[in-house]
């Protein structure tokens, strides 16, 4: 388990440029754990606080969102990806949308709680991944609404 944890944070973009002492520091401080979930459960709801973000180690999810058109998407990621990245982002905030499972999905839990504890550069190289993901994800829904 701990070596498959700890392949999976060094494949994730939320750990990018880790050292192995820096991955092992995440994992004895943030705890990450396991969650299985079955086909149509909620890892989240809208309204939900969020505390937390999710690896994704297998399987696919669907978004349910507040569009007419398009209320369900289905989300595809690769192993490692992030999903619920507010949970560590915005901590405490509300969620906007619903995250279900399509099908058998494989997380690992990640929570805000332990970074504090985290030595201040593995905070930063955290904080600077962070920052990436959410530039990127800011503009693949800028480009996906220009599109629309």
């Amino acid at each position: 388990m701990a070596n498959e944890l700890s392949d999976l944070l060094r494949i994730s973009k939320l750990f990018s440029g880790f050292s192995m002492q820096q991955l092992e520091e995440v994992i004895s401080h943030l705890k990450p754990k396991i969650i299985v979930l079955k086909d149509h459960e909620r890892i989240y709801k809208k309204g939900d606080p969020a505390i937390s973000c999710w690896l994704i180690q297998s399987g696919d999810l669907t978004v349910k969102r507040a569009s007419l058109r398009t209320p369900f998407r289905h989300m595809i990621y690769q192993k490692g990806s992030v999903t619920g990245i507010q949970g560590i982002a915005d901590p405490g905030s509300k969620r906007v949308v619903t995250m279900i499972a399509d099908g058998k999905v494989e997380l690992i839990e990640i929570t805000y709680e332990g970074i504090s504890h985290l030595k201040s550069d593995t905070q930063i190289q955290l904080w600077k991944n962070v920052s990436k993901l959410l530039l990127r994800k800011l503009a693949i829904s800028l480009a996906r609404e220009s599109l629309d």
